[in-house]
């Protein structure tokens, strides 16, 4: 019978059962493709991350992730869960303190992650690929009717966009907390969109050091509502920087010591699991340089698991 270690971690806070779980199995080679959607199916989380050899020479690493559903090119918490759990048990080089860094083959290209390891824990930084945004006039009824929204509850001085995910911004976090969606109905807009999720977005925040608020909601691959997302969050940074910003809404940030802005995330508070992302930016005007997020997590579950 065939064993492999797979754990339980909450990315994006250093409390347990807070931010968003995932699964991780840290050696991951040999399992096939079936065996990898079926172990992410039995987890029933929001992703699964599986580390493995890389298959391209200018890699350290390769991550693939699965929801309950299906393979997806990107994810930030599980790369964050991942990293912290190999520098956990010490594989990949991170046995010593210290800052290390990783080319990591993924689906979404090689990126760039730096793990910081220290006597009071794991911090990682994740670089996510540039967002290339597309501006959308409206959303179809349909669509709007789907989430639960009706377009005054919309905010009009911010555009609705496309990426990897659909950004829509609404007025207040009022609309967030009540908002309803129907998941079969989001499904099948989603479907139709070509888009993976959507992401609703708020400049008010609960914090007053953050810098937006958002809710993301995912069922074409399985995820009804994931608390925290990295991979929708990175790109909600530049959103704020291309368009919040010049809109006049005053958005807390700060600058780091190498000229990249900070911006603070708030995701999961409406179903009880929050957690905060570090979104770094670089840019010159509205030419991003650089896009990455960054944050701990906490292993709640470290368990074998046992293939036929």
């Amino acid at each position: 019978m065939k064993t492999l270690r797979i754990k339980h971690v909450d990315a994006f806070t250093s409390k347990p059962f807070e931010g968003n779980p995932a699964g991780v199995v840290v050696e991951a080679d040999g399992l096939s493709d079936q065996e990898m959607q079926s172990i992410a199916r039995e987890k029933n989380l929001p992703e699964t991350a599986f580390v493995l050899k890389p298959t391209v020479q200018n890699a350290d690493l390769q991550i693939r992730w699965f929801t309950p559903d299906a393979e997806v090119p990107l994810c930030g918490h599980a790369t964050i869960a991942s990293f912290h759990a190999l520098a956990e048990d010490g594989l990949a080089g991170l046995k010593p303190e210290g800052q290390h860094y990783f080319r990591l083959q993924t689906k979404s290209g090689v990126l760039n992650v730096k793990v910081e390891k220290n006597f009071s824990g794991t911090s990682v930084e994740f670089e996510l690929p540039l967002p290339k945004f597309r501006v959308k006039k409206q959303l179809p009824a349909s669509f709007l009717k789907s989430l639960g929204l009706k377009s005054n509850q919309l905010e009009k001085k911010l555009p609705i966009v496309s990426d990897l995910y659909l950004y829509v911004p609404v007025k207040n976090l009022a609309v967030l907390k009540n908002m309803e969606p129907d998941f079969r109905s989001l499904r099948k807009e989603l479907r139709k969109s070509k888009h993976i999720g959507v992401c609703l977005l708020s400049v008010e925040t609960i914090e007053k050091n953050s810098s937006v608020h958002s809710r993301f909601f995912a069922p074409a691959v399985g995820i009804d509502e994931d608390p925290v997302t990295g991979s929708a969050n990175g790109p909600l940074g530049a959103y704020l920087h291309q368009f919040a910003i010049p809109a006049g809404f005053k958005v807390p940030s700060r600058t780091l010591a190498d000229g990249r802005t900070e911006f603070i995330g708030e995701q999961g508070d409406e179903v009880g699991r929050p957690g905060r992302v570090k979104i770094r930016v670089a840019a010159k005007g509205n030419a991003f340089q650089s896009v990455s997020i960054a944050g701990e997590a906490v292993t709640v579950l470290d368990s074998t698991l046992r293939l036929k």
